[in-house]
């Protein structure tokens, strides 16, 4: 938001208003950019950050309103990614200060790691061992986690998300005897039983059908 006010004191603002769930979202999707950047020491927690406007966030602000005044049928899903879009501008402009925002509390940390460490292997073929062992936690500790994270048993999720990611691979008409190896199943006999399992039919089956 903006607090300046105009000579003529006509004001107007512009704000956005986000929860720590919306946050943690961004770091998790964008942590391989995250990890990229090089790690300074920070001046400790402020109540607030500043940043000035410059001629990306005037054009950003009028593309806001743009939005608004359109009244789509897609306007969240518009300022999702606008949400995101500034979020990655200020994160090049301003690493230190971007994450900062990151959760502070030793729980909340390891929440996070998981959450990176899930979502940056869901199309790799590791065990519950060798993800326990990159979060850094036991077994027990991981699926007690995962649960409560993502109220799903860690085989039920995965199979989920991989089978999304097939679904959307075939109706890019990709050939299903490619696909199993790119949603982290060694061979197409393998996959081609998961995907029946979820939704009845074979993954060519599934293509020709749509």
């Amino acid at each position: 938001m903006t607090e300046k006010l105009s000579v003529n004191e006509v004001y107007k603002s512009t704000m956005w208003f986000f929860d720590n769930t919306v946050l943690t979202n961004f770091f998790v999707k964008y942590a391989s950019v995250i990890d990229k950047i090089p790690s300074k020491p920070t001046a400790g927690e402020q109540p607030f950050l500043v940043f000035e406007k410059d001629e990306f966030i005037r054009n950003y602000i009028v593309s806001l309103k743009y939005i608004q005044e359109q009244h789509s049928v897609f306007s969240y899903e518009k300022l999702e990614l606008k949400f995101e879009e500034l979020m990655m501008f200020l994160l090049e402009k301003y690493p230190r200060e971007i994450l900062s925002f990151q959760l502070r509390s030793q729980e909340e940390y390891s929440d996070l790691e998981i959450r990176k460490v899930v979502e940056q292997n869901i199309t790799n073929n590791l065990t519950l061992e060798e993800l326990a062992f990159l979060c850094h936690t036991s077994i027990s500790t991981f699926k007690r986690k995962f649960l409560k994270l993502y109220k799903l048993p860690p085989r039920q999720y995965f199979l989920q998300r991989r089978m999304e990611i097939a679904t959307s691979l075939l109706l890019q008409n990709e050939n299903p005897g490619e696909v199993f190896y790119k949603v982290g199943y060694e061979n197409h006999s393998s996959f081609s039983q998961s995907f029946k399992q979820v939704y009845g039919i074979s993954p060519k089956a599934f293509q020709n059908k749509r």
